[in-house]
């Protein structure tokens, strides 16, 4: 894509050079075309950004005795580990209740089939929030489709 841009970008100031005289009028114009093209350069980078970010958002399904146990949810997000997956995932729990105990994650591919399963120890008191991370297997790669639980 950058390849690209460059070859279209070199075409026009050749051709604004062989078809001006004016070495001002030159200038003037490379610089138009220089800021339009870095304009669209920092429009494609800035939507690129927000693509993968979009991307990653992530749903979770709370089972019920999440709720019982005094827990709510907040920003979850999907990172890679030192393997290069997507298999970490980091989830702000929220206390309203002391909590001590286990929390089990499960993902599920598009077709519904169980792809991982963690128990992560979890402690927090009433009042408190905190990110959690559930660290899955290096085969587990969470995908922007994919269902997440937590029980």
């Amino acid at each position: 894509m950058k390849i690209n841009l460059i070859k279209q970008f070199s075409a026009i100031i050749l051709l604004l050079t062989l078809v001006s005289c004016n070495r001002k009028s030159v200038n003037d114009k490379i610089n138009k075309v220089g800021d339009a093209t870095g304009e669209a350069v920092g429009s494609f980078a800035k939507g690129l950004g927000n693509g993968a970010t979009k991307a990653f958002d992530v749903n979770i399904d709370l089972q019920n005795s999440i709720y019982e146990k005094g827990i709510t949810i907040g920003k979850c997000t999907v990172n890679s580990d030192t393997t290069g997956t997507d298999n970490l995932l980091s989830a702000y729990f929220i206390f309203s209740k002391d909590y001590e105990g286990s929390i089990t994650s499960k993902i599920f591919d598009n077709k519904n089939k169980e792809m991982g399963r963690v128990s992560t120890a979890v402690k927090g008191k009433k009042g408190e929030a905190k990110f959690i991370d559930f660290h899955f297997d290096k085969r587990t790669n969470i995908d922007s489709d994919n269902k997440i639980t937590l029980e």
